[in-house]
């Protein structure tokens, strides 16, 4: 069923006139009818993905996110 971007538009501004409580309700009463399964209907389990090795404890340290003042402050 194709919307249109204008009934979307309608949605959310109405939505955004709700309490915030009313918002919430709203927002799980949408995510509640959401899928719960992939589109396949499969899952994906604790290492499925797995190479050779497990990943250690230095392999998410070094992949760890650290940003710079820089990045954070936009500049």
């Amino acid at each position: 069923m194709a919307v249109s971007s204008n009934l979307i538009e309608q949605i959310t501004t109405q939505a955004a006139q709700l309490p915030f409580s009313e918002r919430l309700r709203l927002i799980h009463r949408i995510i509640d009818t959401l899928p719960r399964e992939t589109e396949q209907g499969q899952h994906i389990f604790y290492g499925q993905f797995r190479g050779p090795q497990m990943s250690t404890e230095e392999d998410f340290c070094l992949a760890e996110w650290r940003p710079t003042e820089r990045e954070l402050n936009g500049a």
